[in-house]
């Protein structure tokens, strides 16, 4: 079974907001060159998103759960994350 967004830590919620109002970014999803799964933090016109500090997430649909639940927090929604996304793209196009 899946954790519902109110199961995650509010300790870990509350450092991983943290990091991202620290950095003025919204999380996404991805995976490490281990094949781990991780958060990062990404912004408009990043060169590179950065890692997140954060305990090994079991499975994608708790990834991107917490996820959601951070953006939610930080104000972004998916249409945002996708603009970040794209403006990191192009950053490294120019």
């Amino acid at each position: 079974m899946f954790p519902q967004p109110s199961t995650f830590p509010s300790d870990l919620v509350e450092c991983l907001d943290k990091q991202l109002n620290h950095l003025n970014a919204i999380v996404h999803v991805t995976v490490d060159n281990s094949g781990n799964l991780v958060l990062v933090a990404i912004g408009q016109s990043w060169p590179a998103p950065l890692p997140l500090r954060h305990p090994t997430l079991s499975s994608f649909v708790e990834a991107e759960t917490l996820a959601a639940r951070l953006n939610t927090l930080q104000g972004a929604s998916d249409r945002d994350r996708i603009s970040a996304l794209r403006s990191m793209v192009n950053a490294r196009r120019t």
